[in-house]
């Protein structure tokens, strides 16, 4: 095998996808059912409709693999997608796509006589379905049978899915080779489904809002919640636990997966990195007390030998000035920690609030009271520093002028726009006009501008600040 694309080769894939996108791309509505591989046309032609997608994986399935032999993963995996496909068959949908320990399931409305059952309410149960049997059937038998157990997180999302084929047709040059030809399911449902199930804790559903408007809207059972990953708000619905009850006949008791955890919220998402660097500081720092332990005892057993041997006065009072000299040092070294620590928290809550700096959908998104919150967080933190609440202010003003002004808060848009004109190296005046027009209010800031114009100033600020103080001149401030 050469290490060249021949001619003939790279033609036949050019002529191939130009054949693709030269094409337009007709829809297809579905119909009562889903079509299947030969039932799709190797071609721009997809079928379109409303549908339900859920997607389950196992939870720590890694971890597992790392900790158990290869023979007994395969064993679980097995157990674990027979579980799911009977779930969502038995719930009236198909699955479709493998990946490792994910399963793709979808959903259709089904008409049974003038009964419609609705593709989510399919979506739902299978997810209770599965949620049920991993803890009253699968775990029970891992329990007996391996000592361990598995927990799985299940994302259900409903909306329009395109349906097309994708793949290759044989090869030119080999009459048996085998078409490698499968479906893939197009669209922003898939996805998001995909992404709720990655966000869902051990036993827990996670839903959209077009799941939830057509399924049991029980306030008990689902809680509304939303969680970030990559930036980005996920909102919906999640229900723990939600089994479906068993028949009477059977006796069995539920045994949950030993990986629980509890959900992480967005503001522990940010304090990950930080969390880490402290548990690391307090390993260390335990390791030196440890090290400090061991240090004093062999100076309280050297203290006893010297005793014995009726060593000196003076020689015992050298060594118990140098194991002073240590605990000041240790002492020092932990208040050096410590002040670190309140630093970095501290800029954590400030950098925060500096993100939200021209970022109008995530300011709105947290809502005022997150930010109040914040901005108090960063004040308790700045003053256990050293800081007062002024610094603290003038070094997130513009931040909180954008904030602000993104909820329509003007008064506060105004005092913080005060602030960055009397101490910031850079103003718009055109921020300027905008909120002294809805807050009515320009005196104070008149007279800020006017003793900042006399100071030394920063390239390009003059020229911003003399344009605001024409504009409140005009407005008769």
């Amino acid at each position: 095998m050469n290490n060249e694309i021949i001619k003939k080769e790279f033609e036949n894939a050019n002529s191939a996808i130009e054949s693709i996108l030269s094409v337009a791309v007709e829809s297809i509505e579905l119909s009562d059912s889903l079509p299947i591989l030969d039932e799709i046309p190797d071609s721009n032609k997809v079928f379109k409709g409303k549908l339900s997608v859920l997607f389950v994986d196992m939870r720590k399935s890694t971890d597992l693999t790392d900790e158990i032999k290869s023979k007994k993963m395969v064993k679980v995996y097995r157990s674990f997608i027979r579980l799911v496909i009977q779930a969502i068959r038995y719930s009236g949908g198909f699955c479709r796509q493998f990946a490792g320990d994910g399963v793709m399931g979808v959903f259709q409305d089904i008409t049974e006589g003038e009964n419609t059952i609705s593709s989510e309410v399919q979506a739902v149960r299978a997810g209770r379905y599965i949620i049920t049997l991993i803890d009253f059937c699968l775990n029970p038998l891992l329990k007996q049978y391996m000592d361990l157990t598995i927990s799985c997180g299940v994302g259900i999302c409903t909306g329009t899915v395109m349906i097309t084929k994708v793949g290759m047709r044989g090869k030119e040059s080999d009459s048996t080779a085998e078409n490698e030809l499968g479906i893939t399911w197009v669209g922003p449902t898939t996805n998001y489904s995909s992404r709720l199930c990655s966000l869902a804790q051990a036993g827990e559903i996670f839903i959209d809002e077009a799941t939830f408007e057509r399924t049991e809207k029980s306030n008990e059972i689902w809680k509304k919640t939303t969680r970030i990953k990559a930036d980005k708000a996920y909102h919906g619905y999640i229900a723990l636990d939600y089994y479906l009850s068993l028949d009477k006949e059977i006796e069995a008791q539920p045994i949950r997966g030993e990986d629980r955890v509890d959900e992480t919220t967005f503001v522990q998402e940010i304090f990950d990195e930080t969390q880490e660097e402290a548990l690391r500081l307090i390993g260390e720092i335990s390791k030196i007390s440890i090290d400090f332990g061991k240090k004093l005892q062999q100076i309280t057993e050297k203290e006893k030998l010297l005793s014995e041997k009726q060593k000196t006065l003076i020689e015992k009072e050298r060594l118990v000035k140098q194991v002073e000299a240590q605990l000041e040092t240790r002492k020092a070294t932990l208040s050096d920690w410590e002040s670190r620590l309140k630093n970095e928290e501290h800029s954590l809550h400030i950098n925060i609030i500096k993100k939200a700096h021209c970022k109008k959908d995530f300011t709105i998104e947290m809502g005022k009271d997150f930010w109040k919150s914040e901005l108090e967080y960063a004040g308790i933190t700045g003053k256990l520093i050293g800081k007062s609440e002024t610094e603290v202010k003038k070094d997130v003003c513009y931040a909180l002028v954008s904030i602000y002004q993104d909820l329509q808060m003007w008064n506060e848009a105004y005092f913080a726009l005060c602030i960055q004109a009397e101490y910031y190296s850079w103003i718009h005046a055109f921020t300027i006009e905008q909120i002294v027009n809805n807050s009515k209010m320009g005196t104070t800031i008149k007279e800020i501008i006017e003793k900042r114009l006399q100071t030394a100033l920063f390239p390009g600020l003059g020229e911003e600040l003399l344009k605001g103080l024409d504009f409140l001149k005009r407005s008769g401030y």
